[in-house]
């Protein structure tokens, strides 16, 4: 199947094929976000080498999976290398060879998968690759090496960051974001799902823009049938993968389960200072915690620009791990079915509208553009008031005078503005005028499922945004 989307960053992957010069790329993201398959399809007939780490392996497994990739691509000797310098240094002979297989562009391609698998503890992996690149990839102008892993904070933390052999190596950092529900729709579409817009965006809402959920999926099934298939039935494949989830692209550590449960039951998030008191774990594990689940896309942090201090605050925005959290966490047995949970009507009602919300902070792109103001400089954030007298679903505040207060309502029909929730609409904003004391014309913008349901009471309202807005 021809690839879907992705093409900020094909286009980036074949800049550094054509260039005159030696590429150290980086591509890294969330498990399951498709970053294996967008190398693969890109350059998989010209790979010159490549090697993938083991899962759990210790260093003498790793260099025994490297040997057998070393063999297939010509290597003679016969024994496994006695740590990463030897087995580099039998990697650039190979790499030497007259035959070796090139790209169009003629750069000899070299991709390493799970590469943070390869470097376990008390290894000299990376000090034997880094010098290894300052040696020859440095030196040879037809290189192109991509390194690939789902570890995110370690990657960011020994590659991106790092301060040592590797510093400002990396010539091309490629963050692979989920789907768009444009891409997710372009996905169903070539598999013939046949499931509307609404029906996309149900899916998104739990199973997040991650390809490889959506390549489970059956498109001859219903997506509650899929739903119960793949999370709830006994040995779903499913079940358990939100700690797969994060102990694949963080270090296995409590202090992120913690945090991410204390978010989940804050619609709205919660300031960060208020988080850390909730939970029994040090400062500076907090902090580390945090920082990695940021980096992740997994939590979102904005700056409360009108409260004393600036203070900041801590939004979970990740549908799968949403879901997780406010479902299977809270317990269900053998015979719960997706059905149990949408019975009980406030609570599933209460998980949808937030990941609905969640769902648009994860499009602030769309949403802009939709308003015309793809090119205003904004801070994006839901507000609570100090006296948890008000929420704002999605505040934009914009560099050129304005504030949209958005309102953001899934519901199953057209949403109806009554004079009660007209007048609580104005509550809001006059209760964030008078704690922000902000200057900004303040501007209410809706974002529904469709359009509103007649024009009574909506004199107030500039801007009505619709599903097709997200898509588009």
């Amino acid at each position: 199947m021809a690839i879907i989307g992705r093409r900020e960053e094909i286009r980036e992957l074949e800049k550094c094929e054509k260039s005159k010069k030696s590429e150290l790329v980086c591509v890294y993201g969330r498990r399951r976000v498709g970053k294996t398959y967008l190398v693969e399809q890109s350059f998989a007939n010209f790979f010159a080498f490549r090697a993938t780490g083991v899962e759990s392996g210790n260093t003498r497994t790793q260099l025994k999976s490297f040997y057998q990739r070393l063999v297939e691509a010509g290597d003679t000797e016969r024994r496994v290398p006695q740590d990463w310098f030897e087995a580099f240094s039998r990697l650039e002979r190979i790499l030497a060879a007259e035959n070796i297989r090139r790209s169009i562009h003629g750069k000899r391609i070299v991709f390493f998968d799970e590469f943070p698998w390869f470097a376990t503890p008390r290894s000299d992996f990376l000090e034997a690759f880094g010098e290894f690149w300052n040696r020859c990839g440095t030196a040879q102008g037809d290189f192109l090496f991509i390194i690939c892993g789902s570890a995110t904070s370690w990657i960011i933390k020994n590659i991106l960051e790092d301060t040592g052999s590797l510093y400002n190596r990396v010539t091309s950092q490629i963050f692979l974001r989920p789907f768009s529900l444009r891409e997710t729709e372009l996905y169903m579409e070539s598999r013939v799902f046949g499931w509307s817009r609404r029906q996309i965006v149900e899916c998104q809402m739990i199973f997040g823009g991650l390809p490889y959920f959506f390549d489970l999926l059956n498109p001859d099934e219903s997506l509650t049938w899929n739903i119960n298939a793949l999370i709830f039935k006994p040995h779903a494949l499913l079940r358990h993968e939100s700690k797969k989830l994060l102990e694949a692209t963080l270090k296995k550590s409590p202090a992120y389960n913690d945090i991410l449960k204390c978010l989940s039951s804050h619609y709205y998030g919660m300031q960060k200072n208020a988080c850390f008191a909730s939970l029994d774990i040090s400062q500076g594990t907090f902090s580390r915690a945090v920082e990695d689940l940021i980096k992740c896309g997994y939590v979102h942090e904005s700056v409360d620009r009108y409260s004393k201090g600036h203070p900041l605050r801590l939004q979970l925005i990740d549908p799968f791990l949403l879901f997780h959290y406010n479902f299977l966490e809270k317990g269900y047995s053998e015979t719960t079915r997706f059905e149990d949970f949408k019975s009980d009507t406030g609570r599933y009602n209460n998980w949808r509208g937030h990941a609905f919300e969640i769902l648009c902070m994860y499009h602030i792109d769309h949403i802009k553009n939709a308003l015309g103001i793809s090119g205003v400089r904004t801070n994006s954030y839901a507000w609570v008031s100090e006296k948890n007298e008000a929420q704002i679903d999605l505040v934009l505040d914009r560099d050129d005078g304005i504030v949209n207060i958005c309102e953001e309502k899934y519901t199953d029909t057209a949403f109806a503005v009554s004079a009660e929730y007209e007048e609580r609409l104005l509550k809001k904003m006059d209760i964030y005028r008078a704690e922000t004391k902000t200057k900004k014309a303040l501007k209410i913008v809706m974002i529904c499922t469709e359009n509103l349901a007649g024009t009574a009471n909506t004199e107030h309202i500039t801007r009505v945004l619709t599903l097709d807005d997200l898509f588009n």
